[in-house]
């Protein structure tokens, strides 16, 4: 006789019959995190006694052939009732409407009972060899077989496993099958942190992406040997094992890091992007000082021929607010330590492939008189000193003649705030975040900007979450974007992504 129990209903007193990771994985339901609808089965343990029991397992010389005519005997148990019942396709069982769909068993997708059934003996017939072949035969074999989790599944995206490294403070993701997007990506690392915080202790979970991420399974975590998958490091303060991340996507388009809210862990990169305001705090002025200079001079130290950018830091407090260029033209607290960070880096260290972004410009003037302040602190333009500017503002693009003729050697486009902008909501607000992806209308008044930009022969690199969206990365690599900004846990993917993008651009032409 087996037990059956939906994963949801499991509580601490089935432990002992359903097994402790499986409760622990319905406390994670119960606390509202994704985890994927499904049963948890127990082996027919008295069926697989009274097989074992017809047969000699006394000799090693009869041991194989004994083995082989048990499995056959095991594997013609019939489907139990209860687990027809349990999984009836249009049965309701424990609260959850089982519609039809297919089984996923130790990341194997199955199509029938019959077939999950005879997956399940199998995976109880080879714990039994492995208890067989360690300790010979005993009345006691088949008792505390493992429960196994039968998961309901539609479409199977990809599927993997994932713990939290402590040694190095990091979210590893390992990818068994399929590929997963980087906002999934971002998805398995939150789903990490919350359900460790919910357990108080970390595991190692298994998830599955089939309608978004789902956790289907999790074990205590233990330091993990070399598997064949694809390890993917994401999180803050890590370093990448070498050859851990390849990627053999070839692309035109440069992709840069932007290591401000982690460490720099990725190799396949074409330059690195800081965004200072996410790493000076005023409220912290000599830590974060220490902070930025160190991840600036480890920028540029580590990829010595590649552009290092750094923007100055936009602090903003909310739209309509004193921020970007003028906030730092009128708060020397926030300027200094960035024209400081600067003069040691480029002056001192002479890390001359370090570049300048000037953030939210409002107008010409703020452009003009950023400039001659970073002049005073000899950081004027040159050939190993570029001055970017930040486009978020629709006034940058319908001045952008004006800007151009007041000098920059390139733009960033900052897509977020230019939607937000120009569509007319506020992108703190999640209930307007719909909004953010109605990109046509961005599409159509980025265009001539872009071919203005194109003529006079002046560089553009896009910067934000839009650039995940496939229309728009297909129109920027059309439009000739130089290059754009992933974070951490997008770096691994950005290759791939932009290459098909400039495949399907090159299949469109021919």
């Amino acid at each position: 006789m087996i037990e059956i129990l939906p994963i949801r209903l499991l509580t601490e007193e089935d432990a002992p019959i359903f097994g402790s990771s499986n409760v622990a994985l319905a406390k994670l339901v119960r606390s509202g995190l994704p985890v994927a609808s499904g049963l948890v089965v127990t082996p027919p343990q008295f069926k697989l006694k009274t097989v074992l029991g017809n047969y000699d397992f006394g000799t090693k010389e009869v041991f194989q052939e004994s083995l082989t005519l048990v499995k056959k005997e095991i594997h013609s148990i019939p489907v139990p009732e209860i687990l027809n019942n349990g999984v009836n396709l249009t049965h309701t069982w424990g609260g959850i409407r089982i519609h039809r769909r297919d089984f996923l068993l130790n990341g194997e997708k199955i199509r029938s009972i019959k077939g999950f059934w005879l997956a399940l003996l199998s995976i109880w017939v080879e714990q039994i060899k492995n208890r067989l072949w360690q300790k010979g035969f005993y009345p006691g074999i088949t008792e505390g077989l493992d429960p196994q989790i039968v998961i309901f599944v539609k479409k199977v995206e990809s599927l993997g496993n994932a713990y939290y490294d402590p040694l190095q403070d990091d979210v590893e993701i390992q990818v068994k099958t399929g590929k997963v997007h980087p906002n999934d990506l971002k998805k398995i690392v939150e789903i990490v942190r919350a359900a460790n915080k919910k357990l108080f202790i970390p595991h190692e979970y298994e998830w599955v992406v089939d309608g978004g991420v789902k956790l289907v399974g999790l074990k205590p975590y233990t330091p993990s040997v070399a598997i064949e998958s694809t390890p993917i490091v994401v999180g803050s303060k890590a370093s990448l094992p070498t050859g851990s991340l390849t990627c053999e996507a070839k692309s035109a388009v440069k992709v840069f890091f932007d290591p401000s809210t982690g460490a720099i862990t990725e190799s396949n990169i074409d330059g690195v992007y800081i965004a200072s305001e996410k790493i000076f705090d005023l409220n912290k002025p000599t830590e974060s000082f220490e902070n930025l200079v160190s991840r600036l001079v480890e920028g540029a130290m580590t990829f010595p021929n590649s552009p290092i950018f750094l923007k100055l830091a936009d602090k903003s407090e909310g739209m309509g607010k004193v921020r970007g260029s003028l906030r730092l033209l009128h708060q020397k607290s926030l300027f200094d330590p960035l024209v400081e960070t600067l003069d040691f880096a480029r002056h001192k260290k002479g890390l001359i492939n370090i570049h300048i972004v000037v953030p939210f410009v409002r107008g010409v003037n703020e452009l003009l008189q950023i400039k001659k302040e970073l002049a005073t602190k000899k950081l004027m333009r040159k050939n190993s000193l570029q001055i970017w500017m930040e486009i978020a503002l629709p006034e940058n693009i319908i001045n952008l003649e004006d800007y151009l003729a007041a000098g920059i050697d390139g733009v960033v486009l900052n897509l977020d705030e230019l939607i937000a902008f120009l569509n007319g909501f506020d992108p703190t607000e999640e209930n307007l975040a719909f909004y953010k992806n109605e990109v046509d209308g961005l599409l159509r008044f980025l265009e001539d900007g872009l071919k203005l930009l194109h003529k006079s022969k002046v560089p553009f690199i896009a910067y934000g979450s839009l650039i995940l969206s496939p229309k728009v990365l297909e129109f920027l690599v059309e439009k000739g974007v130089m290059g754009v900004v992933v974070e951490k846990y997008e770096a691994h993917s950005a290759k791939d992504l932009l290459h098909q993008a400039e495949k399907r651009m090159i299949l469109r032409r021919v």
